[in-house]
């Protein structure tokens, strides 16, 4: 027999509301398909199971016989789904996440802001770390996900590409560059720049792209964090390129950010990198769905937008 969990709710709604149409109503479905549903069943056991009429709906013979073991079946589906539900919870346990600073406040922030709110009882550990540091720690099993804009060659590790970014400039309201109407990558070599030190992945990002140009980066001050570079950045002091992600940051610090174009666009990718073969907790795999759903429709939501300057 091929007898559907569908069909018996259906059947057993219909059996204790004696009504298709408040069946209906109870499994957000339509009358015609809860009475489909139930003609189903009746065909596989051969038998009528409830007795029509324009005005009310009977119980034959075989319906209470099929609703003790309907009712026992979904009964017991029911404790398995409780029991589920409550290692699903995540009324305990501990994420340990690392990144980049720059990501951890563009990318990561908001995930974990989200998560902590829907699951308070589980310990979120944040590891600001640079690229390099990041993928060690994954691959040591301090951090249980980690984000990175590198291209990883380790067997013990998975890497999934999960994000791009544009590059865009960041430079005090009414500079010059903003003025302009298409911004090109030579444009930039003709200011001083602040610049995050080498162990980060936007900075070899930057000195890849520039030396592909030809281009020689005038960087005055090299920092090793992220609100550094756009403090110094807000006291006039030079300008700092970046990925899309940092533009939010950038109009707190009261900053203006301006999509750098050329013939080539460049992106910066982030990767996510996982231990394998790992078991991960139910909280980290909860986090980790959370987190690359909020970065596929971000990625899709700037896209429809175009470009932002």
């Amino acid at each position: 027999m091929n007898i559907t969990l569908k069909q018996l709710r259906a059947f057993c709604a219909v059996y204790e509301l004696r009504s298709f149409t408040q069946a209906a109503k109870v499994l957000h479905l339509t009358q015609s398909a809860v009475s489909k549903l139930c003609a189903e069943l009746e065909h596989e056991f051969g038998l009528p199971l409830f007795q029509r009429s324009t005005r009310r709906v009977d119980a034959c013979d075989g319906a209470s016989v099929l609703y003790a073991h309907a009712n026992e079946i979904l009964g017991s589906l029911r404790s398995a789904e409780r029991s589920l539900s409550n290692l699903l919870a995540l009324e305990s346990g501990s994420i340990n996440i690392a990144a980049s600073p720059m990501m951890m406040v563009g990318l990561i922030s908001k995930v974990v802001a989200d998560f902590h709110r829907r699951y308070p009882k589980v310990k979120l550990n944040l590891l600001e770390l640079s690229t390099d540091e990041t993928i060690e720690s994954v691959l040591n099993g301090q951090a249980d996900i980690g984000l990175v804009s590198a291209e990883v060659k380790e067997e013990r590790l998975s890497t999934e590409v999960v994000y791009s970014d544009p590059m865009y400039v960041v430079c005090p309201p009414g500079h010059e560059l903003l003025a302009m109407k298409r911004l090109l990558w030579p444009d930039l070599v003709q200011h001083q720049h602040i610049v995050l030190h080498n162990v980060y992945s936007v900075r070899r990002l930057v000195d890849k792209i520039l030396a592909e140009h030809n281009l020689d980066c005038p960087a005055v001050i090299q920092a090793g964090l992220l609100t550094s570079v756009l403090a110094l950045v807000k006291d006039g002091l030079g300008i700092t390129i970046v990925p899309g992600y940092v533009c939010e940051l950038a109009a707190q610090f009261g900053l203006v950010t301006k999509r750098i174009m050329g013939k080539t666009d460049y992106y910066h990718p982030v990767s996510m990198v996982l231990r394998q073969p790992a078991k991960h907790s139910i909280a980290a795999q909860v986090f980790q769905t959370q987190l690359l759903d909020y970065l596929r429709t971000r990625e899709t939501t700037q896209k429809m937008q175009g470009n932002i300057t």
